[in-house]
């Protein structure tokens, strides 16, 4: 299986916070109303600020988020990848990805995007059920994500990425094919499949709280994901990490790069930073994002930051690492963090391995099939 090779480069990610309204799942920093001009200028000067403050590198990715980066005036994407060029030396031909709602655009609106050099296109679909999108609170119909990939197609982008949540409250075996006919139908590149997690605030954990919640059951889920896994690979679709699935050659190359401990830079509200073992990340609001950059300069965005020791890198480079179907080779890791993986953690490590969880092939320490449903059972042992 072909892998993403994360190139030494930055990556480069941009939050674009706008959103229509804000879904029953999502725990993400949002504003939640389709921005006007204004709005959305005020947000690209905040922007541009701060990645002009921001200490220069070479990047060879760069990723809207979001929010709903599609909600964005292409004329200006086209002005902060131009900057990206300039300030970080983003190479022409790297990978320069968009989320995007499927109801968001006509096929001008997909061919400004390929004009202001976006290359690769994350739809959030999410599901191929009506009923199910309603309950999600999503703004589109499954015959807006089979117009938005056929629009994107013959705008021209060759690789178009498909985002899914599995587990949806009322699950079914039945339910759930429907959405995976979609997936055959559309032919996509890469599939982001996500387990429903609760969490955070939202409305779904406001339902859980209340005791209005029914979620399927844990069994059925993990079936449902390994028939997904074993469906996209016929649709030649492997899974390359616990998420994501691609054909060779197209995986994510940016998000490659959290999953293998390399540096990256986040502009807008609430993004993250990691370079040189320092974290830091950004005010979550856009009036106190924008206002702190209007009055204080780029540097007051920075909402806060920690230090990672040397320890705690290596901790996350195992979580972020085993993530990968690959893994971790263990004779690099030793090399590059002094860490004796199995030696440091075999205590620990006995009852993952005793349980089925993970395994090692040659160097390599990875997941299992079953240890991929479990992971966060094995990543306690890091902990």
């Amino acid at each position: 299986m072909t892998t993403a090779t994360p190139g030494a480069g930055l990556g480069l990610y941009v939050h674009v916070p706008f959103c229509e309204a804000k879904c029953a799942y999502c725990h993400f920093a949002i504003d939640p109303r389709r921005p006007d001009e204004a709005r959305q200028e005020r947000y690209l000067r905040a922007v541009v600020a701060e990645m002009e403050a921001a200490e220069s590198g070479r990047a060879d990715t760069l990723y809207f988020g979001g929010g709903t980066p599609s909600l964005l005036a292409a004329s200006r994407l086209a002005r902060l990848v131009g900057l990206a060029r300039s300030r970080f030396f983003l190479p022409d031909g790297a990978e320069v990805t968009l989320e995007a709602n499927p109801a968001d655009l006509d096929l001008a609106g997909y061919r400004a995007l390929r004009q202001a050099g976006s290359t690769r296109l994350s739809l959030g679909v999410q599901s191929f059920d009506d009923a199910v999108l309603g309950e999600m609170g999503r703004r589109h119909s499954a015959a807006d994500a089979f117009r938005a990939v056929e629009h994107a197609r013959t705008a021209g982008f060759a690789s178009v990425s498909l985002d899914l949540i599995l587990g949806w409250p009322g699950e079914t075996g039945p339910r759930w094919e429907r959405s995976l006919d979609g997936v055959a139908a559309l032919g996509p590149d890469h599939v982001s499949l996500y387990v429903l997690e609760v969490e955070g605030r939202t409305l779904l954990a406001h339902r859980a709280r209340a005791g209005t919640l029914a979620l399927p059951e844990d069994d059925l889920v993990a079936d449902l994901y390994r028939r997904t896994a074993e469906a996209l690979s016929a649709l030649g679709l492997e899974r390359y990490e616990i998420s994501n699935f691609a054909r060779p050659g197209f995986e994510s190359r940016h998000n490659a790069k959290y999953w293998a401990d390399l540096p990256f830079l986040g502009f807008g509200m609430s993004a993250h930073s990691y370079r040189g073992r320092r974290r830091w990340w950004n005010v979550d609001s856009y009036g106190g994002y924008c206002r702190a950059i209007e009055e204080q300069g780029a540097p007051a965005a920075v909402a806060g930051f920690r230090v990672l020791s040397p320890r705690e890198r290596s901790q996350e480079a195992l979580f972020t690492g085993l993530r990968r179907r690959d893994g971790v080779d263990l004779d690099t890791f030793r090399g590059v963090y002094g860490v004796d993986v199995l030696g440091e953690y075999g205590d620990s490590l006995a009852a993952p391995f005793a349980a089925g969880l993970l395994e090692t092939r040659g160097t390599w320490l990875r997941l299992t099939e079953r240890g991929v449903l479990l992971s966060n059972e094995v990543f306690q042992a890091f902990v």
